[in-house]
Formats: structure tokens, C-alpha cells, sequence
């Protein structure tokens, strides 16, 4: 047998070329490292850690060089892993990698494919009972939620969005920012089926998720401003322009460029309606 010391070290020059940004150079050693590793006895717990090092960094690799398909195949390849699911580090580490094969089959327009994966992911690790796979479960949850939504399949979505709704936890900063991009796909869902005025009402309960990470921030200023476009949409524009200026006021002074970014947005819908009312004050 290899020795195990020395497919670590590898796995580590792997992780280093990535660092440096020598993208090629550590796809080509990730996937050498891949297939050695495979070859070898992966009931050692070094190899199996060192074999899933490799296939998860050639699947990060695909996807920062901007080959998704190859990615999502990758990842899956990554999840194939041999592992241990009562251990919580390698059961997390097969859900991350089905999550990501998901994302990547989004990204690429395979939305029946990436849904199958998060049937598998929710199906395998539903009764998870440490925070990192939970997290990972609840992500593909969403994210299933919004491929459903993608392929028409708008009843089974808004279910889905309902039951999330219910269940995720406003005051937790993780779930926060899911429930917060939940209650925009419920938004959506809705819109989709005629139903606006709903919408919008279901758009305001992400004031109930705490705002205290930058992503859950971002996803709650998306909210408010499409419920504001909803708002017009409907004729009931001094809504829309409260709405707006509540959430200029709640986030002026925030920092996060990501946070910003949508805000600067916000205030371009609020100018834009200002204009469109003719009040030139």
C-alpha cells in the first residue's frame, strides 16, 4: 500500500497551488492525487480523507474555471466517496458535495437534474443531527424549492416554500438568510400563479428574520424591493414608496458592499417612482 503520509502531503500541495491561483497546475495534481488515491486502500482513514480532498478540490477547480457540467460531475464523483455516515465530519462532507452538484446543475439550466439531487440530499441526511449537514439539508431544501419553481412546477414550489416558512427560524443567523430567500420564492410562486396581492403580503414577513449577517441583510433589502414593485404593480404606490424609505432608513450606513450594492438599487426603484408620480419635490 501508498503511503498514506505521502497522499496527505499531496492532498496538501493541492491546497496550496489552489492558493497561489495556479488553477491548471492543481486540477492536473488534484486529479493525478484522485486517481492514485482510488487505486489504493481507502479503508485507511488518510487515503479516504485524502481521496475526497482531491475530487472535492477538482470540483472547486471546475467551477472557478468556469466549467459547470464538468463540475457538477465532479462533485458527484466527490460524493461516491467512500464514508462513514454515523461520523458527522464525513456525512457532512458527502452532503456538501451533493449540494454543490445541485447548484451547479441549476447553473447550467439541468433544473430536473439538480432537483433529483436535493431529493437525494433531503432524503439521506433529513434526520442529521449535527448543525453542518442540518444547514447543508435546509440549503437544499431551498434550493429545491426555487429549481421547482424554475420548471413550472409552481403548486409543488409554493408547497414547499410554505413548509419551509413554517419551520425555519427567524432568529438563527443561518436560517435566517434561508428563510429570507424562502419567503422571496414564496413571493414568486405566487406572483406566478396570479395571485400579487398575496405576494406581497407574504413578502413582508422577512421582517421577521434578524438581519445580523450580510447575507440574510442583502436577501431581506430584495424582499422589500420587489414587494414595492409589487406594490406598484398593483396601483398602491405610496405603499411602495413607505416601503422603500423604511428600508433606506432601517440600512443607511450599512458597510457590506454586498448589502450596498442592493440598497443603491433600492434608491435607484425609489428615485425612478418618485419621478414617475411627478412630484419634483
Amino acid at each position: 500500500m501508498s503511503d498514506p503520509r505521502a497522499f496527505r502531503q499531496r492532498a496538501d500541495h493541492v491546497l496550496e497551488l489552489h492558493e497561489q491561483g495556479l488553477l491548471e497546475q492543481a486540477l492536473e495534481a488534484a486529479g493525478a492525487l484522485a486517481n492514485d488515491a482510488s487505486e489504493a486502500d481507502t479503508s485507511h482513514p488518510v487515503v479516504r480523507e485524502s481521496l475526497f480532498a482531491a475530487r472535492f478540490e477538482r470540483a472547486m477547480l471546475l467551477t472557478e474555471l468556469g466549467d459547470l457540467t464538468a463540475a457538477a460531475g465532479a462533485y458527484a464523483e466527490a460524493a461516491s466517496t467512500p464514508a462513514d455516515l454515523d461520523e458527522p465530519d464525513q456525512r457532512h462532507e458527502v452532503a456538501m458535495a451533493l449540494l454543490n452538484r445541485g447548484i451547479c446543475l441549476d447553473a447550467v439550466g439541468d433544473h430536473h437534474a439538480a432537483i433529483e439531487v436535493y431529493d437525494d440530499l433531503v432524503t439521506r441526511f433529513r434526520e442529521a443531527d449535527d448543525p453542518v449537514t442540518a444547514d447543508q439539508v435546509v440549503r437544499g431544501r431551498v434550493n429545491r424549492a426555487a429549481a421547482l419553481l424554475a420548471v413550472d412546477r409552481t403548486g409543488e414550489a409554493l408547497t414547499a416554500a410554505d413548509v419551509l416558512v413554517r419551520q425555519l427560524d427567524p432568529t438563527d443567523a443561518l436560517e435566517a438568510e434561508q428563510l429570507a430567500m424562502t419567503v422571496r420564492l414564496r413571493g414568486a410562486a405566487l406572483c406566478a400563479l396570479d395571485r400579487d396581492a398575496e405576494a406581497a403580503e407574504a413578502l413582508a414577513e422577512v421582517e421577521r428574520c434578524t438581519d445580523e449577517d450580510p447575507a440574510a441583510r442583502s436577501q431581506v433589502v430584495a424582499a422589500h424591493r420587489e414587494r414595492a414593485s409589487i406594490l406598484v404593480g398593483l396601483g398602491r404606490s405610496s405603499e411602495a414608496l413607505a416601503t422603500l424609505d423604511a428600508v433606506i432608513t432601517r440600512f443607511r450606513g450599512e458597510r457590506d458592499p454586498m448589502v450596498v450594492e442592493i440598497i443603491d438599487e433600492v434608491v435607484g426603484v425609489r428615485a425612478g417612482l418618485v419621478a414617475a408620480s411627478g412630484d419634483t419635490d
